[in-house]
């Protein structure tokens, strides 16, 4: 009887601590959407809310980790168990580390504001955003199905992510290279679409987290 409460004290912290990373993920996907907003409809008081809210996903961040940290101090889980126990410490970092994108992107939007961005470059910005919003939201869903299917399609999707990036990337140098008095607008759409870039990669990286709690494969060490 005992050993079926410890199990089912195990299941609720489980519970808790998935809980947390699905209501972390969904405030990083509202924080990337509206900083990608702001983008091209610069609001000053919605910009200052985004970057103030940062605070919060840091603060779930540390809660996922130390609830993490505290089931496998009590409770020294094994196999599955160890790895559902690990694996939302990474899964949180990756979703902390987007949503300092989302913030930086808040920040950049400020600078924008002042400049002549190129429509159709910031456009394609705005692609690779929604792009990987539907790519972070996807594996999240994974993750809390246990979906290895739904991963793998997400880590594919990211090839899309980084075309755009290189297509940006040659299109502001040649544009820079023809006006010259742009070149800071077209250099903060590079590091936008760059960011935007380094956020499908977290986003594999969750997947392949997705991956290795199921079937205790590590993709990464397999690349």
């Amino acid at each position: 009887m005992e050993n079926s409460h410890i199990v089912s004290r195990h299941d609720t912290s489980m519970r808790r601590i998935q809980s947390g990373i699905l209501d972390m993920g969904d405030l990083v996907i509202s924080q990337l959407e509206q900083a990608t907003h702001a983008l091209s409809n610069f609001d000053e008081d919605a910009v200052t809310h985004l970057i103030a809210t940062d605070r919060t996903i840091n603060g779930m961040h540390k809660d996922t980790y130390a609830r993490a940290e505290r089931l496998i101090a009590l409770r020294q889980p094994m196999a599955l168990d160890l790895r559902q126990a690990l694996s939302p410490i990474n899964i949180a970092s990756n979703l902390e580390r987007i949503g300092d994108h989302a913030k930086s992107t808040a920040k950049r939007a400020r600078l924008l504001a002042a400049l002549s961005p190129d429509p159709a470059l910031l456009g394609d910005v705005e692609k690779m955003s929604g792009l990987v919003q539907i790519m972070l939201s996807g594996v999240l869903s994974a993750y809390d199905d246990s979906d290895t299917k739904l991963a793998a399609e997400i880590r594919d999707r990211d090839r899309e992510v980084d075309q755009i990036n290189k297509d940006v990337f040659t299109a502001a140098v040649s544009a820079i290279e023809n006006a010259p008095d742009q070149a800071a607008a077209y250099i903060h759409i590079i590091v936008l679409a760059r960011g935007f870039e380094r956020v499908g990669d977290h986003v594999v990286n969750i997947a392949r987290y997705v991956h290795q709690i199921v079937t205790g494969e590590d993709l990464k060490a397999a690349d």
